[in-house]
């Protein structure tokens, strides 16, 4: 049986370039890619959190640098990533996990109107974004279903 997908699988981010601004304080340090796809970098401290669950989603990011940990499923993020997208489709626009920085990050961001043109100008880009919820929504079915079988495991047979 093949392993379930994950939060972290990758999108090719190509298309987000010159769309994608610096979240957060502007550092005075070059930090490679993501100083030549917006022209500034954004740090973000290690241990410092992006975004909380129940919060309002202005932002999609990409993770340039650093590891992201998402708090709720312990999973971490490795750089060169796309998340937060899910809230955007969310009818609430609410952050469904915690986005916490496991070491110091350059994240960058693009508003939710940039993401609808990029979505509706780019259909392979498009294509990617449907594909990376749909799989980060069966990994969500995945975990459940996986916390509902042990917990039947666990409890005691009901009394006859």
């Amino acid at each position: 049986m093949a392993a379930p997908p994950s939060i972290t699988t990758p999108i090719a981010a190509s298309s987000l370039a010159g769309s994608i601004q610096p979240r957060c304080t502007t550092s005075r340090r070059s930090t490679g890619r993501a100083a030549s796809a917006s022209g500034r970098s954004a740090r973000i401290a290690a241990g410092q959190t992006l975004f909380r669950a129940g919060d309002k989603a202005d932002f999609l990011y990409f993770l340039a640098e650093g590891r992201i940990e998402f708090v709720e499923i312990g999973e971490v993020m490795e750089p060169g990533r796309l998340f937060g997208e899910i809230a955007f489709f969310a009818p609430d626009k609410r952050r469904s996990m915690t986005a916490r920085c496991v070491t110091a990050c350059t994240v960058l961001h693009i508003d939710e109107t940039t993401f609808k043109q990029l979505y509706y100008q780019n259909p392979a880009f498009g294509f990617e974004v449907v594909s990376l919820v749909a799989g980060r929504l069966m990994a969500d079915v995945h975990r459940l279903q996986a916390s509902l079988a042990a917990s039947r495991e666990s409890s005691p047979e009901p009394l006859a």
